[in-house]
């Protein structure tokens, strides 16, 4: 999706110029979306994560993509401490995560002990848990579908229509991936949108209920019916 990112949540900064060389970190910005709240955005990340971990360890992906997801799941165990922290200055009873135990999820994908992997992504997805109000059940209304077809040509399609299997993060049909993958999981992915370049990133701009009529669409059509 275009208008999707890795992290919906941030953008890069550059803060100190030192021996001819930029540093770059990512802060979190806001967005009016109730879409893009910094709680559900941290609780959606770690769904996605979850959901890829237990993919790499999986036998249905190609050493090639299972390449881009275990990079994939690198860079958001990355950016995941600022997310911790957006999340927590917003509502400061949420439980703060050593960075230790990132640490030993980045350990145990090194020494690809998918055991380990999943259980400490499983522990990460309690402590946050993903609210899925406003987004499930899907807006199956008929307005809702057809405002989803607009959405799906607007934001989707480019990327989405016509896969390349040959990229090492192919941009999946949704489609097919609606009916792969459990709702939340499909809701997750769509509050926080492709994992892209950060350098591009941008806000999720779709409000809970165009998410959730999108939801509908995907899961009501069998076939890439437009």
């Amino acid at each position: 999706m275009k208008a999707f990112s890795l992290c919906s949540r941030a953008v890069v900064l550059a803060v100190s110029i030192a021996a001819g060389a930029a540093a770059f970190f990512l802060l979190p910005i806001k967005s009016a979306n109730a879409a893009g709240d910094d709680v559900r955005t941290l609780a959606a990340e770690i769904v996605v994560m979850k959901a890829d971990g237990k993919r790499i360890f999986s036998s249905a992906l190609s050493k090639r993509h299972r390449g881009g997801e275990v990079a994939r799941l690198r860079g958001s165990l990355a950016i995941l401490p600022l997310l911790i922290m957006a999340a927590r200055d917003k509502s400061p009873s949420l439980p703060a995560i050593g960075k230790k135990r990132l640490e030993l999820i980045l350990r145990a994908l090194d020494k690809n002990d998918g055991a380990a992997v999943t259980g400490g992504l499983g522990e990460l997805a309690a402590a946050y848990p993903f609210d899925t109000t406003g987004l499930l059940p899907p807006d199956n209304r008929p307005a809702a579908r057809r405002r989803a077809k607009s959405l799906y040509k607007a934001y989707c399609a480019s990327c989405h229509e016509v896969p390349d299997l040959t990229a090492v993060r192919p941009a999946w049909n949704l489609f097919k991936l609606a009916r792969s993958v459990p709702p939340t999981e499909l809701a997750a992915r769509l509050v926080n949108g492709v994992r892209g370049d950060v350098l591009t990133g941008l806000d999720n701009p779709l409000r809970n209920s165009e998410i959730s009529a999108l939801i509908s669409y995907y899961l009501g059509n069998k076939t890439n019916s437009r």
